[in-house]
């Protein structure tokens, strides 16, 4: 998985973006919100028209499975 990158204010230099979450703005941009990896606070970068796919951690992908299996009684249980 790559590294996104967005300029943390506090730090006053790009670091690591950790949980980075697309977000769509109100005029149809496309952006990723998460929290930094130096100080902690929230970081936002702009990414363009297009959604951007962020590539699941193997805990998420893994929690899905569980989910989205049905039981015997063909409920979402």
């Amino acid at each position: 998985m790559s590294v996104i990158e967005a300029y943390d204010i506090k730090a006053r230099k790009k670091v690591s973006m950790k949980n980075p979450q697309p977000y769509l703005m109100k005029n149809g941009t496309w952006a990723l919100k998460g929290t930094s990896s130096e100080t902690g606070i929230k970081v936002f970068k702009i990414v363009g028209k297009t959604k951007p796919s962020i590539n699941q951690s193997k805990f998420e992908a893994f929690k899905n499975i569980f989910i989205s299996r049905k039981c015997e009684c063909n409920k979402s249980c």
